[in-house]
């Protein structure tokens, strides 16, 4: 897809342009690469990392174009409960192991509004290594049956699932998601 604006304009503007002066929470931002563009759209962002640099360079990036900063536990999202109405994560959650992945889907499940929507770029790999960093790319091993049985676990509806083509070998995929 080329550049960070291609990504945007060819593969997630249109899929969240409804949530426009929204409340949006950015899971593992790294350096804001996509959280320039949320703070464009969002009424209200809040991004949280586990890594301190990250946010610390965000901030300095984008100081007040987003109105909260976390630095977290790698698993737990530090806002109130049905206070957002879009979670959103776009190249982090490919090299999360499993364990982080479901621990985060029941945090998005408390944190969302009903009607709420979770976007959620991961791995579509399965009978990888436990660790990801012995799979292809550093991606998880979570395929889009399994993460589709998170949502629905943790009482969500997937609402699509779109495929990211990444290299010949490498596909990924963004489940869009909705706490009814």
């Amino acid at each position: 897809y080329g550049s960070t604006e291609n990504i945007w304009n060819k593969v997630i503007f249109d899929k969240i342009k409804n949530f426009r002066n929204k409340r949006i929470l950015e899971i593992a931002p790294g350096y804001g690469r996509m959280t320039q563009f949320l703070s464009i759209l969002a009424s209200n962002l809040q991004i949280v990392d586990l890594n301190e640099n990250c946010i610390e360079y965000t901030k300095s990036k984008l100081g007040h174009h987003v109105n909260s900063y976390f630095v977290n536990d790698g698993k737990s999202l530090p806002v109130g409960d049905n206070s957002q109405d879009l979670v959103f994560s776009y190249d982090s959650f490919v090299h999360m192991h499993q364990n982080v992945i479901e621990d985060y889907i029941k945090e998005i499940y408390r944190v969302l509004s009903s009607g709420g929507q979770g976007f959620i770029h991961h791995s579509d790999l399965y009978g990888g290594g436990d660790l990801s960093f012995k799979n292809i790319g550093g991606r998880s091993n979570m395929n889009c049956n399994m993460f589709n049985k998170l949502i629905h676990e943790n009482g969500m509806i997937v609402l699509s699932q779109d495929p990211i083509i990444i290299n010949p070998i490498v596909t990924d995929y963004i489940t869009i998601f909705m706490k009814p």
